[in-house]
């Protein structure tokens, strides 16, 4: 059975981990992301910004990920979901193993990250995406 989605890639474009003073009440874990969809080549990119502040260890690690998936399907509910759920739930468990190896490997303690449901980003995701081949139209 062929599938109207297929993941393509996980890239990590940025990446930062230096060694700081963390404060004591600063947001330990942010996690912002944001689909994109490329009609024109039929991709769909889930982007990722986090942040992650560790007090104990003094360190601060920031990181941009993308997911790139194709699509092979006009039904735009699909693809609206496949951007708001089912993607970012895929893409995460790379983010997951790539933080943990690389803190793992960094001689400090190894940060493995929660597991997440994506329903709480969900309306964001959708109501938010950007269109690419729209915004080279304007």
């Amino acid at each position: 059975m062929k599938s109207d989605l297929k993941f393509v890639n996980f890239v990590v474009p940025k990446f930062l981990f230096e060694k700081t003073e963390i404060e004591e009440n600063a947001d330990l874990f942010s996690i912002n992301p944001q689909a994109v969809i490329i009609r024109s080549e039929k991709k769909i990119h889930i982007n990722f910004d986090i942040e992650i502040l560790d007090v104990e260890n003094n360190f601060n690690l920031k990181m941009i990920c993308i997911g790139v998936f194709d699509y092979d399907t006009e039904d735009e509910e699909l693809i609206l979901n496949f951007m708001s759920l089912n993607g970012p739930a895929i893409v995460f468990p790379y983010i997951r193993s790539f933080v943990s190896s690389y803190t793992a490997l960094s001689g400090f303690d190894t940060i493995t990250l929660p597991t997440l449901n994506f329903l709480s980003h969900k309306e964001k995701l959708r109501n938010n995406f950007v269109d690419l081949d729209s915004l080279q139209d304007e």
